[in-house]
């Protein structure tokens, strides 16, 4: 565990080894976090937005069609295209 300080301006200086470990160089994006009275700092996961945007992908081009014909939609199920805008998947 490192201690370190708060300049005057709120930054914190993450140690060298600690940088050196994790591959943090100059403009490296971090995500912080405060969880039970703790900051939690980690390096902005990249992959995962990735994932999350080719999730979205396949759903706005794949999304199933409700389970009930067109007419019976209007009586009790949401339209696709509702339930899409509903999510944030169509505008």
């Amino acid at each position: 565990m490192a201690k370190v300080k708060i300049d005057k301006f709120g930054r914190i200086l993450i140690p060298k080894e600690i940088r050196s470990s994790l591959g943090i160089r100059e403009d490296t994006e971090l995500e912080m976090e405060v969880k039970d009275e703790k900051i939690l700092i980690r390096l902005k996961d990249y992959n995962l937005e990735k994932k999350v945007e080719e999730l979205m992908s396949y759903l706005k081009n794949n999304a199933p069609k409700p389970f009930v014909s067109d007419e019976e939609a209007g009586e009790k199920w949401y339209s696709a295209e509702f339930s899409m805008r509903k999510i944030g998947l169509k505008e």
